[in-house]
This record gives C-alpha cells, structure tokens and sequence, in this order.
C-alpha cells in the first residue's frame, strides 16, 4: 500500500511540473489534486490495515 501511495505522489508531482509548464493548468492540476487524494487514502488505508492486524487474526 505504501508503495503505492508513494507512486502516486510521484505522479502528483509530475504532474505539477507538466501544470507549471502547460498553459492549460486548471485540467492538470485536477490530476495533481486526485493523485494526492489517491496517495491520502492509500495511506490511511494502509495505516488502518496495521492498526487493525491484531484484530483481524483473532477474528480468523
């Protein structure tokens, strides 16, 4: 997950630099904006998941 979360802030900032260099922003900054959400919510998912650990094995 985190692995993933860390690409997708790669992109976040790829697509920052194509946004500072493209005349169009607005449509590329919109790809910045989901691709650090999508980082977020990896990253919260994967925090939940660890907390959650214990828990989920004595369920099983």
């Amino acid at each position: 997950m985190m692995t993933l979360a860390c690409d997708a802030v790669g992109q976040a900032g790829l697509s920052a630099a194509t946004a500072s260099l493209d005349e169009q922003q607005p449509g590329t900054l919109l790809f910045v904006s989901g691709w650090l959400t999508t980082a977020a919510d990896l990253t919260r998912e994967a925090m939940l998941m660890r907390d959650l650990a214990s828990t989920f094995d004595v369920l099983l």
